[in-house]
């Protein structure tokens, strides 16, 4: 497996972006850190985490679904501040609890919590597919989003005829506030939060030639990319820049899918869906698939262009 060779690859995640970056150098490759996602915890989210301790603590579910692991970190503070935290870990023993994937059953385990199952798809379609073997009808489930959230996960549920409480832990931004981040740093995630500046010299220097390949780790960070440029009408631009001459890459189908409806072509997804199996279906895509999409990119190569995360 070759490495990157030079080649300038775009950061578009907040978290764990210092980590990517590095993995970028360590291949080879240029790391331009531009995230266009932070996260931000208001009152309304607040009521919803308060809301669903309550719930959870007062016997009425039977499942209970964690999509994040910050999530489960802010669901068991809440806890802890409404004097629930012990109630609550024992209900949630007494439960059927299911992690989206490895990082919330971590936390969940960390705080004494046993965890039934984690689906092999970790998307919403995965999810309720693993949840068929389960009788639903007349149950409750809790469905701790992210800060994001996806109709088809409930509505499955609601058809086999549970009664579905959905709660936010919190949400998606333009920002990376205090909270949001004294959140991230609660489960270990080192943050670079979002800048406008630094997301319209991303724009620009896709249009320009500066950047040769560009990683979404997160359908929101597809989506406010695409609301900025079209804000500052230059989505046009940026649809272009990435349907020509930009190799696209995302982590999984839910970002694939968002990529989609701005009317972009994905070029790399790969079939594990994290961030180690994406830079190696990335880097196998340049070295066996397509050796004209790396041509490309080398002959566009415009060091005045290269920036680290500091810019």
């Amino acid at each position: 497996m070759m490495g990157f060779q030079g080649l300038t690859v775009a950061v578009t995640g907040s978290r764990r972006a210092s980590e990517f970056a590095q993995l970028i150098t360590n291949l080879g490759g240029v790391p331009y850190v531009a995230p266009t996602v932070g996260i931000e915890v208001q009152e309304d989210v607040d009521l919803q985490t308060e809301g669903l301790v309550h719930r959870i603590v007062g016997g009425e579910l039977a499942y209970a679904v964690f999509m994040t692991g910050p999530g489960v970190y802010r669901l068991m503070s809440t806890a802890q501040k409404l004097g629930l935290e012990r109630e609550l870990v024992d209900v949630l023993n007494s439960t059927c609890v299911i992690a989206r994937s490895q990082k919330p059953q971590k936390v969940l385990e960390k705080y004494g919590v046993k965890v039934a199952l984690v689906p092999s798809d970790n998307t919403s379609e995965g999810i309720a597919a693993a949840m068929e073997r389960f009788d639903l009808s007349g149950k409750g489930v809790a469905l701790l989003w992210h800060g994001d959230s996806h109709p088809m996960l409930p509505e499955s549920l609601k058809r086999r005829g549970a009664t579905v409480f959905e709660a936010m832990a919190y949400k998606y931004s333009l920002d990376l506030e205090k909270r949001g981040a004294d959140l991230l740093e609660g489960v270990g995630f080192k943050s670079i939060p979002p800048g406008e500046s630094r997301m319209l010299q991303l724009v620009d220097d896709l249009a320009k030639g500066g950047i040769h390949i560009i990683t979404f780790t997160s359908p929101p960070s597809v989506r406010n990319l695409f609301r900025f440029a079209e804000a500052h009408g230059r989505d046009v631009q940026l649809r272009r820049s990435l349907n020509e001459e930009v190799l696209v890459v995302a982590v999984g189908p839910p970002t694939r899918r968002a990529i989609e409806e701005d009317e972009v072509h994905v070029d790399v997804m790969p079939d594990v869906y994290k961030l180690g199996p994406m830079m190696k279906a990335t880097l196998d895509y340049l070295a066996h698939d397509h050796a004209w999409t790396r041509k490309r990119a080398l002959a566009r190569m415009q060091p005045e262009f290269i920036a680290d995360e500091s810019g």
